[in-house]
């Protein structure tokens, strides 16, 4: 069954996107660092067998121990009259909580799609819930499209009501609507032989109290009391960069049940909540026909492992430090054709350095989370329960 999980953060959290000379971050964490770290906390939880099972089902198994989408901001509501007094509600009420969604990649139903408009649009990057389910089922956007509704710098785009709900989250200098803040803190590294040190920019993101990240997650049921352990474990090591800064900690809420989204539909559009890796045989099926759109991510990086390798010389290579290599996935938001047939789309991605191959493979986590896009009449499935 598919479920919400909340992530309040107790930190700020870094998302590595490297800037222009600086470390910028990402407002989100993207599926694939999610599963990274997932995997590093069941491995420190339950050991390297049991990891190493958890990843090996991937290939001996039509239906995954695990699928999950990125994980997308959420704001708890804070209504304008409630700016002096309000506090967080303790037990967490996932009722109060505006969940957000990335914007579909084509032009919004009901808006004409005209330069001025299509500027405009191009730089909404969340949807609200409301916003999201209307967007995806077809709905007109046009009685949304009003001034107020746009907020964040006109990033972020809510219903009337929703936008009420969170009035009172306001920037201090400008008394516009913030729900969150993106800025850098400077950080120091120092050569251990020159014993020089380089001063440079982390990228963060804080969110107000009691709010933070959500994800969708569908674990089977054979692997589901593993995953509540896991995600508890990883809120207290941390998700993301910048960990030894104390960023990226959470406290976990949920699993939550998840109001049904629509589920994909052979021959149908439909739209990935995560990052996608098709497979070779996937791809000409989910770009063929009309009104697909889609935007490509560079996925690269750095990996730490606690075993180290040999390379073809017999030296030792530690399993830290070393670069992963680069592969082109999906982003989300992107909206491409259901093939006939299939269950589950996408794949693990090896992407595991040449030197650290005699170790163990590292994978880059690429399985599409799929909801149903503007689907036709008669195929107005749900999802929410198994695939």
């Amino acid at each position: 069954m598919d479920a919400m999980a909340y992530l309040e953060a107790r930190a700020p959290f870094h998302f590595g996107l490297r800037g222009v000379g600086i470390e910028a971050t990402t407002v989100h964490g993207p599926s694939d660092t999610v599963f990274a770290g997932l995997c590093q906390a069941m491995r420190q939880q339950l050991g390297p067998d049991k990891l190493r099972e958890f990843l090996d089902d991937y290939d001996a198994s039509p239906d995954p121990p695990l699928l999950l989408s990125s994980a997308f901001p959420y704001v708890l509501a804070r209504r304008e009259e409630e700016v002096d007094d309000w506090q967080p509600p303790k037990p967490f009420d996932p009722a109060q909580a505006i969940c957000f969604f990335p914007r579909p990649l084509e032009p919004p139903p009901g808006l004409p799609d005209v330069p001025e408009e299509r500027k405009k649009v191009k730089r909404i990057e969340w949807l609200s819930e409301g916003i999201f389910r209307a967007w995806v089922g077809g709905e007109s956007m046009k009685p949304h499209y009003i001034p107020e509704n746009l907020v964040q710098g006109g990033r972020v785009w809510l219903t009337a009501a929703e936008q009420k709900q969170v009035a009172g989250w306001r920037d201090e200098e400008t008394d516009a609507i913030r729900l969150w803040a993106v800025g850098d803190v400077p950080r120091v590294t120092v050569d251990r032989q020159a014993s020089t040190s380089t001063v440079y920019q982390a990228g963060r993101v804080w969110f107000p109290p009691g709010s933070g990240l959500w994800l969708l997650l569908r674990w089977r049921a054979d692997w589901q009391a593993h995953g509540a352990v896991v995600l508890q474990v990883l809120g207290d090591a941390g998700i993301g960069g910048e960990r030894s800064a104390g960023h990226g900690l959470f406290d976990l809420h949920g699993p939550q049940p998840l109001a049904p989204l629509p589920a994909p539909a052979a021959g149908e559009r439909f739209l990935t909540l995560s990052l996608y890796y098709p497979t070779e045989t996937e791809l000409p099926a989910v770009l063929s026909g009309e009104g697909v759109s889609y935007r490509l991510q560079m996925r690269r990086g750095w990996m730490a492992s606690p075993d180290d390798s040999h390379d073809a010389k017999g030296n030792l290579v530690r399993g830290r430090a070393l670069r992963r290599k680069a592969v082109r996935l999906f982003a989300e938001g992107s909206i491409l054709r259901w093939p006939d047939g299939k269950i589950v789309l996408g794949a693990l991605a090896d992407v595991t350095p040449e030197v650290f191959k005699k170790a163990h493979t590292v994978y880059r986590y690429g399985l599409a989370f799929p909801v149903g896009y503007r689907l036709s009449q008669g195929n107005e499935g749900q999802a929410g329960g198994d695939p």
